[in-house]
């Protein structure tokens, strides 16, 4: 006969061996979900629950945003057209190192500009008339 300390032992166990690859999320399965979204302006961005990841580089003006991130990869990445261009005071004009972790299918297939500016830990390019952003 079992003791209600040994069934107690077994759900517990049960429990733990079921819920573990759950607690360990998606990067466990090697499911990678990329999420984005696209805003028309600044204002619509701020009212979103997107409004944290809002950069203090993108500029007030900004119009037709678009921003990206995933599960497993590192970094965002945000496109945005704004008619006054970048306005943050961190930001220098120089060249641009690295690339994006991951490149979601709005972004260019084609080589991005070895000079754009540099805003902390962000890089900044223009492309046809769009800032692209990753960090």
């Amino acid at each position: 006969m079992t003791s209600s300390t040994d069934r107690i032992q077994l759900l517990a166990g049960a429990t733990l061996a079921l819920t573990l690859p759950v607690l360990a999320g998606c990067q466990a399965l090697g499911v990678n979900e990329q999420y984005g979204a696209a805003y028309p302006d600044l204002a619509a961005m701020e009212s979103s629950w997107d409004a944290v990841r809002i950069p203090a580089l993108v500029p007030r003006d900004a119009q037709e945003i678009r921003i990206a991130y995933n599960t497993i990869d590192k970094g965002a990445l945000l496109g945005f057209t704004s008619a006054g261009g970048l306005t943050a005071d961190y930001c220098e004009a120089g060249s641009v190192e690295g690339e994006p972790a991951f490149e979601p299918d709005w972004w260019p297939t084609e080589e991005l500009p070895g000079d754009g500016f540099v805003c902390g830990d962000w890089s900044v390019v223009e492309v046809e008339g769009e800032y692209l952003v990753w960090d």
